[in-house]
């Protein structure tokens, strides 16, 4: 093939090049931006060349920051990097599509006989709210099972030094397929780290079974966990019933406030563990399982057995990796990163369009969230639903919110010098907002800061739709 002759000049004005950002209209890149599907624009080179809101969004990044960056800083598998070095796209890596909740298209873009890039298409799975299926391991509709995992890892959101390391941690663990125990305080995600690990584990083909050992009564917690016979007591099916251990033969079970499990069920929980068999009650014939096991709880599991409330034993045969889940207060620069996405999450799902003044959301990310996750979303659907205003206040805060929130900006320490400068930083950049009347290329000017410098700041600090209404700034 010969190469491609240079073009002249009006050939190429005539010639359209949508995948190239820099010449699409303004009203193209409008359109581009309100699809719900994401699009990435990369180079033959392998740089960014383009990005949508959708994608940004979808991947928690600051609209426009990367482009012209490299592929590899937002996506490093190498399906689409050998696409763009080879021409050739390889077979899908079911275990890195595992890791994201999004389906997505790769569509090679050629010139002349010759590949100038690659177009990626993010389709969302679901609508926020629904149930998220992985996208790499669809279930058969004739599976015997309905049990699947709900979440992966991409629906693990914040980038503290914390939640990364938890998150490395259970990624390692799903690849190893050793017993794991999750420590972490009520509402921290224990439950959605459990669900994460088995979509990316050797068995994410198979079940997922949760049990919450605190919600069945002692005397149904036997036959919950290892079914029973025919005829085993009175009112038992006739034909019996599978228990959860067999239900998770294959794949996975979660066992969930593992600290609450009666001693004498520990006991016979540590002899399935050891001999991968198991007895119906009322049965006589042992059955194999095979099954990972993952374990959580919000209690201290090594205090437990030092007053004997725990078995040694099966802390041992649980606790082959563990992993503890942080508290928002100790991963503060994620609440931003998740109030925002909640928030917008709640708006789609309720059809509303209600925002946060400036001094709401600070009150918000100074609220020690003692609830955890569960408190926030508890709260956030709270307020859109109860309070029928286009934008919330600061009196429209529960009580509690407001003296906690207060306390934490009255009393909190005096010489937070970074605490300090990011509230002086935000008060400006909303005067210079303001000043501009919401045009964000002129504030941008006015502080002193490169656009992209600029879009990531007012993402930081909540200000993206007062960009646009610059009389919210007033608020």
């Amino acid at each position: 093939m010969q190469p491609a002759q240079p073009r002249d000049a009006s050939q190429e004005e005539a010639r359209p090049r949508l995948w190239t950002p820099s010449d699409p209209t303004a009203l193209i890149l409008h359109a581009y931006d309100v699809l719900n599907h994401g699009l990435l624009v990369v180079s033959q080179a392998g740089e960014i060349s383009y990005y949508n809101q959708t994608y940004a969004r979808l991947r928690h990044l600051v609209p426009g920051e990367l482009v012209g960056h490299r592929l590899e800083e937002i996506d490093r598998r190498r399906r689409l990097r050998t696409l763009l070095h080879t021409g050739s796209l390889p077979e899908e890596e079911p275990a890195g599509l595992d890791l994201r909740r999004n389906e997505e298209v790769i569509v090679p873009v050629y010139e002349a006989g010759q590949l100038v890039g690659a177009v990626v298409v993010v389709v969302p799975q679901a609508e926020p709210g629904s149930v998220v299926l992985p996208a790499a391991r669809p279930r058969s509709r004739s599976s015997a099972s309905p049990w699947a995992a709900q979440y992966t890892f991409a629906d693990l959101i914040g980038q503290s030094p914390a939640l990364q390391r938890a998150r490395d941690l259970a990624l390692r663990a799903a690849r190893s397929g050793s017993p794991v125990l999750l420590l972490g305080e009520s509402g921290t995600g224990k439950e959605l780290f459990a669900h994460a690990i088995h979509a990316a584990s050797p068995r994410r083909s198979g079940p997922f079974v949760p049990v919450d050992c605190a919600a069945i009564p002692h005397e149904l917690l036997e036959a919950e966990l290892f079914g029973y016979a025919p005829g085993a007591f009175s009112g038992a099916l006739r034909e019996g019933k599978p228990g959860k251990f067999e239900l998770a033969h294959g794949g996975t079970v979660f066992l969930d406030e593992i600290g609450e499990m009666p001693l004498d069920m520990q006991a016979k929980l540590l002899r399935v563990l050891q001999e991968r068999r198991l007895v119906r009650v009322g049965g006589i014939t042992p059955i194999p399982v095979d099954f990972a096991v993952i374990a959580a709880t919000n209690q201290d599991l090594d205090r437990m057995v030092a007053e004997r409330r725990f078995r040694h034993d099966l802390l041992y045969r649980l606790d082959v990796i563990r992993i503890e889940i942080p508290p928002l207060r100790e991963r503060r620069e994620d609440v931003v990163l998740l109030l925002e996405h909640f928030w917008e999450h709640k708006n789609l799902q309720l059809g509303t369009a209600t925002t946060l003044s400036p001094a709401a959301r600070q009150r918000l990310i100074q609220y020690p969230w003692p609830g955890n996750i569960r408190e926030m979303l508890n709260l956030i659907e709270r307020l859109l639903v109860s309070v029928p205003k286009r934008v919330i206040e600061v009196e429209d805060l529960p009580l509690h919110v407001r003296e906690k929130s207060g306390e934490s900006l009255l009393y909190g320490s005096p010489f937070d010098l970074q605490a300090a400068v990011a509230e002086a930083e935000r008060q400006t950049i909303a005067k210079a907002l303001q000043r501009a009347q919401g045009n964000r290329n002129k504030a941008a000017e006015l502080v002193g800061l490169s656009r992209a410098s600029f879009y990531r700041k007012l993402k930081e600090y909540g200000l993206n739709r007062h960009a646009r209404d610059p009389e919210l700034l007033s608020s």
